[in-house]
């Protein structure tokens, strides 16, 4: 089975409309999106004439089989996770936030999924999220770099008995590659996956930074393949 998966499109109709062209070239059994689909920003994304946050999530829901939110999306919905109990974490500031133009309809479905989705029908369990444990929804303000830091994604795939799982958030400039004790960070290429269990952490849509992808997983060979959107 060939998995089209996606993540932090922050409103960039003008590259997600590229992405789903390249989908549609390639050919996929099933799209996955990983959220941010909301989320502009003045500070950090320069492309106001493109910007369309409706327009982004229409098309989103057309293509899309599963849909995760992001920290972004949460925001936009009113709909804020309490973070893990006993920590003193902060949340990202989304105050920067430029007004998306969502309908009651879309932030009501934005405010109705689940925070991560467990894939069964494919020859791996596949643990689907916008982030990682303890921060699933990225709402924590900071990123993990180090293997260590992932202890507990690592203990909720085992408890779901997942051995293999994507996220976005991090803006990846090609993708990541998270073994127990070893992170590891690759360009836009193809990479041969052997060793599980595994997290992949996957580029954004948007062209912020010049960064923009989304990657391919082939669950029957286990080949990764990230392609970089210019």
């Amino acid at each position: 089975m060939r998995l089209a998966i996606l993540s932090d499109i922050h409103e960039d109709h003008k590259q997600l409309k590229r992405v789903f062209r390249k989908v549609d070239q390639i050919g996929c059994d099933i799209s996955v999106c990983l959220g941010d689909i909301s989320g502009y920003s003045n500070a950090y994304y320069r492309y106001p004439a493109e910007r369309n946050a409706q327009a982004c999530l229409e098309l989103v829901r057309e293509n899309c089989h599963i849909i995760i939110p992001g920290n972004h999306d949460l925001h936009a919905a009113g709909k804020i996770p309490e973070p893990p109990a006993g920590a003193g974490y902060d949340y990202w500031p989304h105050e920067e936030d430029l007004e998306p133009n969502f309908s009651e309809e879309d932030l009501a479905f934005l405010a109705g999924l689940p925070e991560y989705t467990v894939l069964t029908d494919t020859t791996h369990k596949i643990l689907l999220s916008h982030y990682m444990d303890p921060n699933l929804s990225g709402i924590i303000e900071g990123f993990f770099t180090q293997a260590r830091e992932l202890d507990s994604h690592f203990g909720l795939m085992q408890k779901l008995d997942c051995n293999l799982g994507f996220a976005g958030h991090a803006h990846a400039r090609g993708f990541h590659v998270i073994y127990p004790g070893q992170f590891r960070h690759y360009g836009y290429r193809r990479l041969q996956l052997n060793d599980f269990p595994v997290v992949i952490g996957i580029p954004p849509v948007t062209r912020n930074k010049m960064r923009s992808g989304f990657c391919i997983f082939d669950t029957d060979s286990n080949l990764l393949q990230a392609f970089k959107l210019f």
